[in-house]
């Protein structure tokens, strides 16, 4: 990394640790705000819950005291319209209630007034019968109901007689008084809690969080099965909240100024005693002009001693580049040089072993046919002539091999015979001077190899062959050749009287050498197996097709 880049890494950095700053304080003006916000949610929802309990307390009193009273009986079985009406419609006003209703046990209605509702409400809205079923459960029974003039608030209490002080007596029938919460009635809630108050049906969407100064808390009422059926929501606006959120805007807008400004100055200074410098100096090396200099080498400071320095290493770069120059002029011509002793060691390795391996073969092996003829001459003279036309013939192909070696042409120049002809040949003319049998699997037109991976087939070939009769002693050579699988392999096994490979390796013999060489050279697996008394196997694998 540069330096110019490592400024700026720096000024990077910066950044990060004042937006890591910035963000910190922001979550901690938020947390600040936040618990502001719960405290006030928690002071404004137990004050709505005092207030709910002290409006309330009216309809609990008028729904307790008339159901206490001997009257209240004998009117469940009297139903007398003129005594509801003088008590019960009457007191309506008096408890702040807009309906009253009586019912039996059985849920049938003795009697109903509303004050405030339509007369329809003089029939009880909900269902008696199951409604005074659960209130044997719940005799107090206090719940809302959502209808079509608004929301209804519920008190229920059973009508027991005045000696029963304990009210454990069954009831003998019930009282039901609701009050409906209209503008006029949540009008004293919401003065006293300083906030809006609205009622809506349960079914409705909650409000959206209001903004940071005002707070929003709700209650959820429930009907007589205990299931919400509406929502008590309150909206109340806090001033101090405001104020605290204008007071932590002004101090982020003067963090968020000075970070700013300082980073900005911090750039402009870093960037123009610096990294302009820096620049002007990494233009001069990387032209290897001296131009971009011409302003720094004017300064007193630092980057003008360094811009005079840098000028000087210019003047010395030149004299060392002309003798560089002149020394890889020198290393090219030694270089030269070696190239051709390496050449001529290479063709004399080739040479060493193209003779050791065809030409040197060939002669012994041609020497033997000659030493057969001599035994067979005079009595069998057709074989004596077979031998010694087989011994021409090799020596005929020793002439050709050696001519080619001496005028520097390969074999593969020449047009080239099909490889199973190449094989039977040539096992027919070994056939002819050792005197042991040489078997040959290999079909007709098999597929071709490369040129230079049958020139050194044939001679690993020729080469083991003459391993095994001249060192193995071998009676019986068997060649198997199949070229048609994914791996094209040769095998060559002897009954010869073997030898240990480790050893003969180590001996560093010029025969298992070459058949190694060869092998490598057409990147094939020479996979050598034997010991003494137990014959010898060359498997000569070559690459996968």
């Amino acid at each position: 990394m540069n330096t110019p880049t490592r400024f700026i890494a720096l000024l990077g950095l910066m950044l990060a640790v004042f937006g890591g700053a910035l963000w910190q304080m922001r979550n901690s003006h938020l947390r600040e705000i936040d618990t502001m916000l719960r405290d006030l949610r928690e002071d404004r929802g137990e004050l709505l819950d005092s207030l709910l309990g002290l409006i309330g307390e009216s309809l609990k009193n008028f729904a307790n005291d008339y159901t206490f009273w001997d009257e209240m009986v004998d009117f469940v079985h009297t139903s007398d319209p003129q005594w509801g009406a003088q008590n019960l419609s009457v007191s309506l006003t008096s408890f702040n209630a807009n309906g009253a209703w009586v019912l039996r046990t059985d849920g049938a209605q003795v009697y109903g007034t509303v004050k405030g509702l339509d007369a329809i409400y003089e029939v009880f809205p909900l269902p008696a019968e199951a409604l005074v079923a659960s209130l044997a459960q719940k005799p107090f029974h206090h719940f809302f109901h959502w209808t079509e003039a608004g929301l209804l608030e519920f008190r229920a209490a059973p009508i027991q007689p005045t000696a029963d002080s304990a009210r454990t007596t069954p009831p003998q029938g019930w009282l039901l008084v609701a009050r409906l919460w209209d503008e006029l009635k949540l009008a004293p809630l919401s003065h006293a809690l300083e906030s809006e108050v609205v009622v809506s049906p349960i079914t409705a969407l909650l409000p959206a969080e209001p903004v940071a100064n005002r707070v929003h808390f709700h209650r959820e009422l429930p009907d007589w099965r205990g299931n919400p059926t509406a929502r008590l929501n309150t909206n109340y606006v806090a001033a101090s909240l405001r104020l605290l959120v204008d007071h932590h805007q002004g101090d982020m807008t003067v963090f968020i100024l000075f970070g700013v400004a300082t980073l900005l100055l911090s750039g402009i200074g870093v960037s123009r005693w610096v990294v302009l410098p820096l620049r002007r100096l990494e233009a001069a090396l990387a032209s290897s002009s001296p131009a971009p200099l011409a302003p720094l080498l004017q300064r007193t400071d630092e980057f003008g001693r360094l811009a005079d320095l840098v000028d000087h290493s210019f003047v010395q770069r030149r004299t060392l580049e002309h003798e560089v120059n002149e020394r890889r002029s020198i290393e090219s011509a030694l270089r030269q040089s070696q190239e051709a002793l390496q050449s001529m060691a290479n063709l004399k390795g080739r040479l060493s072993r193209d003779l050791h391996d065809g030409v040197i073969q060939s002669i012994y092996a041609a020497g033997l046919g000659l030493e057969g003829v001599r035994n067979v001459l005079r009595a069998d003279p057709a074989d004596a002539n077979r031998r010694i036309d087989a011994c021409q013939a090799s020596l005929n192909q020793t002439l050709r091999d050696v001519r080619s070696f001496i005028t520097g042409l390969d074999p593969g120049d020449q047009e080239r015979t099909p490889l199973d002809q190449s094989l039977r040949a040539l096992i027919s003319t070994l056939q002819a001077l050792y005197p042991m049998e040489i078997k040959l699997e290999v079909s007709a037109g098999i597929p071709r190899l490369r040129q230079r991976e049958e020139i050194h087939l044939l001679q690993i070939l020729r080469e083991s062959i003459s391993n095994a009769y001249r060192h193995g002693a071998a009676s019986c050579v068997q060649i198997r050749f199949d070229p048609t699988g994914e791996i094209p392999t040769l095998e060559i096994s002897d009954n010869g009287g073997g030898f240990d490979v480790v050893q003969a390796s180590q001996s560093g013999r010029a025969g298992l050498a070459n058949l190694a060489a060869r092998a490598d050279e057409i990147n094939a697996l020479l996979d050598i197996s034997s010991s003494l008394g137990k014959g010898t196997r060359i498997a000569l694998r070559f690459a996968s097709r």
